[in-house]
């Protein structure tokens, strides 16, 4: 016997009415909650509409896909990105309207593209940096994402390998491409902000 058929039992006649009255109400409180955040699937979606009504024609290698990548995930935690790339081979682009970019779909529906002209774009939901580690992988997630190639097939970015130092004004972060000559700087402030950042990779042979 349920807990529902005891109950009614135990009510009697009127009880038992009253409870099914009681057990119909339920969807109605239910169906006021807050709709849940769109599905992976969904904002991939909107990424590809966006892409079609601000670029249109516009040619690629890879994507549109989700950008993942461990680094960048532990860096931003909770948030997805999706992205388009097109190789860069040396030589003219293979299409009319190549494209290379990476993006943030917010939970309204809104296409938020980073920029690399503009670091206040790679700010929301980066990681605080108060520790050297916190530093090394927030710098290297944020090179990754202004390269916008999930995979890291040209240059893979080890947070290990970042030199993450702490200055008078905050924490400078640098990483060499292979050699000095190429040298990727990130910077932080003193409560742990992104300020500012420079990606010097070598040009495709």
């Amino acid at each position: 016997m349920t807990m529902l058929q005891r109950r009614a039992r135990r009510w009697g006649k009127g009880g038992a009415a009253a409870l099914i009255l009681l057990c119909l109400a339920q969807p109605l409180r239910s169906s006021t909650r807050p709709a849940a955040p769109a599905p992976t699937d969904e904002k991939l979606a909107i990424f590809k509409a966006w892409l079609e009504r601000e670029h249109p024609g516009y040619g690629c290698d890879e994507g549109p896909a989700e950008f993942v990548n461990q680094t960048v995930a532990a860096a931003y935690p909770g948030r997805r990105f999706y992205y388009v790339l097109t190789h860069a081979r040396g030589i003219a682009p293979p299409f009319p309207h190549s494209l290379s970019l990476v993006a943030y779909v917010s939970v309204e529906g809104e296409v938020r593209p980073f920029d690399v002209a503009k670091v206040a774009t790679y700010r929301p939901a980066l990681i605080p940096v108060k520790k050297a580690r916190e530093a090394r992988l927030a710098a290297a997630a944020v090179l990754i994402l202004a390269l916008g190639d999930p995979g890291e097939k040209r240059w893979r970015i080890d947070p290990d390998q970042v030199t993450a130092k702490k200055g008078r004004t905050g924490w400078v972060c640098t990483y060499q491409h292979g050699t000095a000559t190429y040298e990727s700087i990130v910077t932080f402030d003193k409560e742990g902000s992104l300020t500012a950042f420079s990606c010097h990779a070598p040009p495709v042979p």
